[in-house]
């Protein structure tokens, strides 16, 4: 069974949704005052600028934003860990893991599925 890059690119973009209403309704709403390190409009600049950047791309199908949408992703798999281990923030941290889990796999498999292969070259 293979899986179309439409696909893929519709596993991005629930991911990349999934991570800004989840980090909007976390610190907007259900965020623990004890918790809360930086401002709240700081924390939204730090987590939310890089996907605001990937929305467009990802809509339009760009190969290289699928590709930077993975790698930007890690970013947010790494403090998924963090609020993990946290407590009174498990819940935000493990649905910061699944949504930039399927951003990550969603934009490396576009890419890798619509990524121009270059021309074999014959030997003499």
């Amino acid at each position: 069974m293979k899986i179309q890059a439409s696909t893929w690119q519709g596993i991005a973009i629930i991911g990349l949704f999934g991570l800004i209403i989840s980090i909007i309704v976390w610190n907007a709403w259900l965020a623990p005052s004890e918790t809360q390190v930086l401002a709240r409009p700081i924390e939204f600049a730090i987590f939310l600028i890089p996907l605001a950047f990937l929305t467009r791309g990802l809509f339009a199908g760009s190969t290289s934003v699928h590709a930077y949408a993975s790698f930007a992703s890690l970013f947010y798999i790494g403090f998924g860990f963090w609020y993990v281990f946290t407590p009174l923030e498990e819940v935000y941290g493990a649905a910061m893991l699944i949504f930039s889990f399927m951003l990550y796999l969603g934009g490396f498999m576009y890419a890798k599925k619509t990524m121009v292969k270059p021309p074999n070259k014959k030997k003499k």
